[in-house]
């Protein structure tokens, strides 16, 4: 089962970024960037509140993408179910972006194995008075081997509305790995391939994703789907 959805996401991804015939000459070849966060959360029955700072490094991590603070708000309506209002202030170069979003998360658990689908609609309101919409879909695979190691998959689409681009505009898939050093304290490393439409053509990048994740308590009536933001 866990194969054949890999290799059904992989299928749309590639037929997705097949859609469009790169132009050379307007986006990179390849990008060596990276994603690094603090995570804390918290909560208690059916609610998970948490809070990240990440920065983000783009031009083979010489130069600064962004970086941003994220409040997250989980309700956890069933064991399949949760609401995810979330609100994101982002800092870069030349402006401020403030985000609110809000998704819903799809999760079934069958043993050690956790399947998580995420829906999000995000409006990005900017410090150049630009407003953006964007709709995200993504998948995470979990597979606990063991107590201190799951390793995972994540692949996910992500659909922009904005003045001078509308279309899909990023791809990213790749595989990772949770290191829980205790009740408290997991360590995600993951390996994203990013594939991002600049307009007239297709730009790749590969980005390491490092994220510390601070657990004060775990006192939940359901368990909350393991993903992250990207």
């Amino acid at each position: 089962m866990k194969h054949k959805a890999t290799l059904f996401l992989l299928f749309i991804s590639i037929n997705l970024f097949s859609q469009d015939v790169p132009v050379p000459g307007l986006a990179p070849d390849w990008d060596n960037q990276i994603y690094m966060g603090n995570k804390v959360a918290a909560g208690k029955n059916k609610w998970r509140f948490s809070g990240e700072i990440q920065v983000r490094l783009k031009d083979d991590t010489q130069s600064l993408d962004n970086y941003f603070v994220e409040g997250i708000a989980s309700y956890l309506i069933s064991e399949k179910w949760e609401i995810v209002p979330d609100f994101r202030m982002s800092i870069k170069p030349d402006e401020f972006e403030y985000r609110p979003g809000l998704g819903v998360v799809y999760k079934f658990v069958k043993g050690n194995f956790q399947y998580v689908n995420q829906f999000k609609w995000q409006t990005d309101f900017s410090s150049k008075e630009a407003v953006e919409h964007g709709l995200r879909y993504a998948i995470f695979l979990n597979y606990l081997i063991h107590d201190k190691y799951i390793p995972n998959f994540v692949a996910g689409v992500f659909y922009r509305w904005k003045d001078d681009f509308t279309g899909m505009q990023y791809i990213r898939f790749g595989p990772g790995l949770a290191f829980v050093f205790d009740v408290k304290h997991v360590l995600n490393l993951n390996y994203m391939i990013s594939i991002k439409n600049y307009g007239q053509e297709w730009g790749w990048a590969g980005i390491p994703v490092v994220q510390l994740v601070i657990n004060i308590n775990k006192e939940y009536k359901y368990m909350p789907a393991k993903y992250f933001s990207f």
